[in-house]
């Protein structure tokens, strides 16, 4: 008689499992006390093409828009990234 011996999973068949589930991961979202939004992670895409992406559709992914967002982003992200240069300065 052989008894069944268990396997130890792979971290891809747990991250398949986690997929299966649609948890959402690597986010983190931090409130005050009144409840207000202080931080999240990732970033929530602030530009308007970004928005405008999203309601629609479209089957596949058009490289050209894509580039677009990332353009935006990119200025948003420059900026946050001098204020953060110049409070360290100070």
């Amino acid at each position: 008689s052989k008894s069944k011996v268990k396997k130890k999973t792979t971290k891809t068949q747990e991250a398949r499992k986690i997929l299966k589930k649609k948890f959402k991961v690597n986010t983190k979202i931090v409130f005050t006390e009144d409840g207000e939004l202080v931080q999240q992670w990732p970033p929530v895409q602030k530009s308007n093409l970004a928005q405008a992406d999203e309601e629609e559709d479209a089957s596949g992914i058009n490289l050209d828009k894509a580039k677009e967002i990332l353009r935006e982003e990119d200025k948003f992200d420059k900026e946050e990234y001098r204020k953060k240069v110049k409070e360290k300065h100070r």
